[in-house]
């Protein structure tokens, strides 16, 4: 249950760091000037731990075959996950963070997909689909989080 709040963490993250950088933008920031990777880091890493409190509030999937809980905490999360992924895509990064952030961002997709496939094996009542998505989840969302970590992304909540 811990590890998957860890991801949510980081999908907050990832989700700020789409925001904050075009809020940094619009907030100030000129358009042909890119923030330095250490400013970046700081401003993602602020609004990161601001997203990771309400994350934290969402329920963690208590076992595979707890298909309502599995539905709620994911239908939760999902949209969340999407709006991260858009935000990202629309925000140039610094030039020195783009390859890895790059790499970040596909593991995050990989661990998206993952999610997506055990919302569906839930709503077909699949156990074994659902366990499938959720270390498939996991084993993505832990690869996320340990690249995160290595750029400088801290999302630590008190």
């Amino acid at each position: 249950m811990r590890r998957q709040r860890r991801y949510y963490v980081l999908a907050a993250a990832l989700a700020a760091a789409g925001l904050g950088a075009g809020l940094w933008l619009l907030l100030g920031g000129a358009a042909t000037k890119e923030p330095a990777p250490r400013e970046y880091l700081a401003h993602v890493s602020s609004v990161c731990r601001t997203y990771a409190q309400r994350l934290e509030r969402i329920p963690a999937p208590s076992a595979p075959a707890a298909y309502g809980n599995v539905i709620s905490s994911v239908r939760q999360v999902l949209p969340l996950l999407r709006a991260q992924a858009a935000a990202m895509q629309a925000v140039p990064p610094p030039a020195a963070l783009e390859p890895r952030l790059e790499r970040l961002f596909g593991l995050d997709r990989r661990s998206v997909a993952a999610l997506r496939h055990a919302l569906a094996a839930a709503r077909r009542r699949d156990a074994g689909g659902v366990a499938t998505g959720l270390i498939r989840f996991s084993s993505a969302r832990d690869k996320v989080h340990r690249l995160a970590v290595g750029i400088g992304i801290d999302c630590t909540v008190n």
